[in-house]
């Protein structure tokens, strides 16, 4: 990977391991998967979707917040929000740590908007539409936004009707559903296994690496800024 002129600069800073993980890493990056969550409620449980998509390489995470405010539970995450790229879309009237605000969806909408700009099919998962599993679903109809609901309601009506396709974990219990940061971890590592198996071009470009790198080198060396300055 070539570097870009502030990573020549900022690469001194850090071991030859440290350098050799995050270049691992990024080469197992994509963006062919996507997440969107919507309105989490549990801290705990938005932390651990993030530590999900970084364990399974998935990059880019949207975070919609329409009614509750979006929280991190420091010991769930384990400091991985630091390497992935988050969206939020946060309605304006929400307090950080103030009830949920009870109103209309447009940050769903906003989101939904975006994620079509940026080419992606929208998936939103459900146990209450006919869909597919994550081990059946065409990974071949092109990059994927995948769609997770409030812990109790799951996703509003304005996610469900804006959906492309559904998608379910089929189940063989009495319980209908999982829990949302259990749904996303099985989903991500059902398909992000089939991704990598197939021919399919699920990694990140070679100019997505180099900016991702360099922002991952500003944050991991310290006084970064100040260094850069200094050339």
């Amino acid at each position: 990977m070539l570097d870009t002129p502030e990573s020549a600069i900022l690469r001194r800073f850090v071991t030859p391991q440290r350098l050799a993980r995050m270049e691992g890493v990024l080469a197992q990056r994509t963006r062919y998967i996507t997440v969107a969550v919507e309105d989490l409620f549990q801290p705990h449980n938005g932390s651990a979707v993030l530590r999900s998509c970084d364990a399974f390489g998935v990059q880019d995470v949207h975070i919609v917040e329409n009614r509750n405010p979006w929280r991190v539970n420091p010991g769930v995450e384990l400091g991985t929000a630091q390497w992935l790229s988050i969206n939020r879309y946060r309605n304006p009237r929400i307090e950080p740590e103030g009830s949920p605000v009870v109103g209309p969806v447009e940050q769903t909408e906003l989101c939904l908007t975006e994620l079509r700009r940026r080419g992606y099919r929208i998936v939103a998962t459900t146990p209450h539409r006919e869909g597919n599993s994550p081990h059946r679903i065409d990974l071949e109809g092109g990059p994927m936004a995948l769609l997770f609901g409030t812990e109790k309601e799951g996703l509003t009506e304005t996610a469900l009707a804006a959906a492309d396709e559904y998608l379910a974990i089929p189940m063989v219990g009495f319980v209908e559903s999982l829990n949302i940061s259990v749904s996303a971890a099985v989903t991500l590592h059902t398909l992000s296994a089939r991704l990598r198996e197939s021919t399919l071009p699920w990694g990140l470009s070679e100019g997505e690496q180099q900016e991702l790198f360099t922002a991952w080198l500003r944050r991991d060396v310290k006084h970064a800024e100040e260094i850069l300055k200094r050339g």
